[in-house]
């Protein structure tokens, strides 16, 4: 599988005299996982996309598990679990 990556942006130290830093991360779980099995740096990848980016971090949470709960069933099955619509695990395909 090929990796995915993109840039994180991350405001600096006050005393730093560039105000944003910016650095590569992995991004490969970004729309495949629910928002909570995201790493920090995913986690903030995902606030600052244009889709996400103008609402609050609730809304961001119930809107990003809404549109990657389909991705995210999908890839438990692939991997021999079966889940409930809600993307809960129930039981091992068998």
């Amino acid at each position: 599988m090929k990796n995915k990556h993109g840039i994180l942006e991350y405001k600096l130290e006050d005393w730093h005299p560039n105000k944003y830093g910016y650095k590569t991360i992995n991004i490969n779980d970004v729309g495949v996982e629910l928002f909570d099995c995201l790493s920090y740096d995913e986690q903030n990848y995902v606030m600052q996309m244009s889709k996400y980016s103008h609402l609050n971090y609730d809304d961001v949470i119930k809107q990003y598990d809404i549109d990657t709960l389909p991705n995210y069933i999908k890839n438990q099955k692939r991997l021999g679990w079966k889940c409930d619509s809600e993307g809960n695990i129930i039981g091992i395909i068998k």
